[in-house]
């Protein structure tokens, strides 16, 4: 992945999408309407291609849309904030489960709103139509070759309940310590994904941990250097973003969710960011190495 992506008609495009959504949200006056995965998925669609994202481009529309209602819906619960999180998680994963939906952001769609306590409905209808956009992307972009082959399997119960479990844990962690910064959805929905591959070897960690925290680093401080203007702060995230997914030659699109999750919560927007941001990563990227290592050396003995 070289520098001259940034000149690309491809990023151009991603790029301009997401100042679409932080256009919409200023001019509106709706910060409900930001979405910091909308970022990570044009990316991930349009730029660096995920082929398990591209090859069910209905599940891109679908999935987070029906998570963010749900989710939204969720806060009417005479529940705690963390219940209700607690509930939309497993919500959430027992319904990808059932319709065998790999897409990971469907979780943090599922969590924000309920985390926001949102209780209209703009957050939802707003992705809705964003991911519209992205499905209809996909579906330009899906080769016929990519609908050939593929797992033999759908992801192992297991492997579902453990991850949902350990999710739930660290969320339960963040809230009871009131480190707000230990919940970081975008890095859920990557560790969600990679949880389920079949491989996911030790030397993956550093490069894809260097791009998330470098990333929570600087974006933050962007966010006090611009104060805090939405499209100022966003459109200079997502470019360092790509340039540090360039640099350390690891395309991790969800690093673009968390470039711009200090334009949603004051607590992501304090220098405590990138270090939970750091320790959620490392931990959790570290814990699903090492079941992975473990799985393989059951499977090969």
């Amino acid at each position: 992945m070289g520098w001259n992506i940034l000149l690309t008609r491809k990023f151009i495009v991603a790029y301009l999408f997401v100042f679409v959504m932080l256009v919409s949200s200023v001019v509106l006056q709706e910060t409900d309407i930001l979405f910091p995965e909308i970022a990570g998925m044009a990316m991930g669609i349009i730029v660096f291609r995920v082929p398990h994202w591209i090859k069910k481009p209905v599940h891109l529309w679908l999935s987070p849309t029906l998570g963010a209602f749900l989710g939204t819906s969720f806060n009417e619960l005479s529940l705690s904030p963390l219940a209700k999180i607690w509930v939309g998680l497993v919500v959430v994963v027992i319904l990808m489960h059932i319709f065998r939906v790999n897409f990971g952001p469907t979780i943090p769609a599922t969590l924000l709103p309920i985390f926001l306590e949102l209780h209209d409905y703009v957050f939802a209808i707003s992705t809705c139509v964003f991911t519209f956009v992205i499905m209809l992307a996909a579906f330009k972009l899906r080769k016929p070759e990519s609908l050939q082959g593929g797992p033999l399997q759908f992801r192992k119960k297991t492997d579902t309940l453990i991850i949902t479990l350990v999710l739930g844990v660290w969320i339960g962690l963040g809230f009871v310590t009131k480190l707000e910064v230990l919940v970081v959805p975008p890095v859920f929905a990557l560790i969600f994904e990679v949880f389920h591959a079949e491989k996911f070897a030790w030397k993956l960690i550093p490069s894809r941990l260097a791009v998330l925290t470098t990333t929570a680093v600087l974006s933050v401080g962007v966010y006090h250097l611009l104060g805090g203007s939405i499209i100022w702060v966003g459109v200079v995230n997502v470019l360092i973003t790509m340039l540090l997914c360039t640099l350390f030659k690891s395309p991790v699109p969800v690093a673009f969710g968390v470039s711009l999750m200090p334009l949603i919560v004051p607590a992501w927007g304090t220098w405590g960011f990138p270090v939970g941001v750091f320790v959620t990563t490392g931990l959790l990227m570290c814990l699903t190495a090492g079941y992975r290592q473990f799985k393989s050396n059951r499977s090969n003995p």
